[in-house]
């Protein structure tokens, strides 16, 4: 089946039955279409666009958080993760936050079902048979991240971007070529696997594309960030595709990640470049993931 197969990915994914947001309470659901919204798409409700268009025609969006902002803070959720769209549900624990997703996009796709109304008409990719369903992730983000290294192999979900989109490592399912497999990535730069769980291998493009913008969180705690730091330069990474250094939410010098350009060396698709979100190990201990 080459670039199509996930098989590697476990886990049972309800059927896409709707287009709303995550169970439970405490992150507000938020109203209106937003001008970064599809027509009728209520997943894009509370974006807003940001006026930058990335070349592949992806909308770069910001998300409204004041719908659920004042429940967060009054939760103790630490400033930082009440950046996540108000579609994930967050609570905090003495050890953690925990968010809570239904992993769809907050952007018009060309792998919604065609009588989705987040469906859109992409033809500038090659397109996998698959269809974006609803899953449910419960993701546990340290709040005082360890430096007990773990590779990232055999993981699925390596962390959580802002929107609630699941993001996974520089790999595919064995026997895959990754970056041939990037052919098949939506215009926003995600694409569902075999049982429907869209994700980002890459850049999230209506988040974040050449900038030093908050992309989400790894798995390990640490922050997520596009290609810049925010001086504008390009920052120096370790092997685990990070560094230590000012962020654009923290005037001190702290450690986190940085989505990363990596060149292929197989001999399918040698000197293919693709800005990976992760270099395949975390720094970190992973924190807990139901859904995953």
């Amino acid at each position: 089946m080459g670039i199509l197969r996930y098989a590697w990915v476990i886990g049972l994914v309800a059927g896409c039955t709707d287009n709303g947001g995550t169970d439970g309470d405490g992150s507000g659901s938020g109203s209106g279409s937003g001008s970064g919204s599809a027509d009728g798409c209520v997943l894009a409700a509370d974006t807003i666009d940001t006026g930058r268009t990335t070349p592949s025609g992806c909308k770069i969006l910001d998300r409204d958080t004041s719908a659920c902002d004042d429940a967060r803070e009054a939760a103790g959720i630490p400033m930082i993760y009440r950046q996540f769209s108000c579609r994930v549900t967050l609570s905090v624990t003495s050890t953690g936050v925990v968010a809570a997703s239904d992993g769809q996009p907050d952007v018009a796709s060309n792998y919604f079902a065609t009588t989705n109304k987040c469906w859109e008409s992409y033809t500038d990719a090659k397109q996998n048979p698959n269809q974006i369903s609803v899953s449910h992730y419960t993701v546990t983000f340290p709040t005082a991240p360890n430096t007990t290294s773990k590779s990232m192999q055999m993981t699925a979900v390596i962390g959580l971007a802002v929107n609630g989109v699941p993001l996974y490592a520089n790999f595919a399912a064995p026997g895959d070529d990754i970056y041939l497999e990037a052919q098949t990535f939506d215009r926003c730069g995600g694409h569902p696997q075999m049982e429907g769980r869209y994700h980002h291998h890459s850049e999230p493009l209506s988040i974040s594309y050449d900038d030093a913008r908050l992309i989400g969180f790894m798995r390990d705690g640490y922050p997520l960030y596009g290609r810049r730091d925010s001086d504008d330069s390009y920052p120096t990474l370790d092997a685990y595709g990070g560094h230590t250094g000012v962020t654009p939410d923290s005037s001190t010098a702290v450690y986190h990640y940085h989505v990363n350009e990596q060149t292929s060396t197989a001999s399918t698709s040698v000197g293919t470049k693709q800005w990976f979100i992760a270099a395949g190990t975390f720094r970190g201990t992973p924190g807990s993931c139901t859904g995953c």
